[in-house]
């Protein structure tokens, strides 16, 4: 296998729980994706894939730009974007103390095809078949 050499070439991870958070990406439905800690920074304007973990063997299922992050730091204004990020009150990607960051993302796409990806924590390369 080799690395795609398109500009998706990096996927970020994205678990899927009860709440399936990757599909809702890529389906153009989450446009904000929450972190407990700055972990995605460096991919603010940047085109990344998104990878689905949490649901099966990780694929990367499609791609999207993040825009921007936004630290907040209180439940209130967590909970006014939850029509946005899609973490409900009590889930386990709830905010907790230290707040949270969100990343801002637009023109998701899901691919026809799921790719393979390498291991990673917060990111991984992406592979062509």
């Amino acid at each position: 296998m080799q690395n795609i050499t398109d500009k998706t070439h990096i996927g970020i991870n994205v678990r899927n729980t009860d709440i399936p958070f990757a599909d809702l990406i890529v389906d153009g439905i989450k446009t904000i994706e929450t972190r407990d800690k700055p972990s995605l920074s460096s991919y603010v304007g940047k085109r990344v894939a998104i990878v689905r973990t949490g649901a099966g063997v990780a694929k990367a299922i499609g791609e999207a730009t993040i825009v921007a992050v936004e630290h907040v730091k209180d439940s209130e204004a967590f909970r006014q974007l939850e029509g946005k990020h899609y973490v409900p009150e009590g889930n386990v990607f709830d905010i907790k103390e230290g707040g949270k960051y969100l990343y801002y993302i637009k023109d998701a796409v899901r691919w026809a095809v799921p790719k393979s990806v390498g291991h990673g924590i917060i990111s991984r390369a992406v592979f062509t078949s």
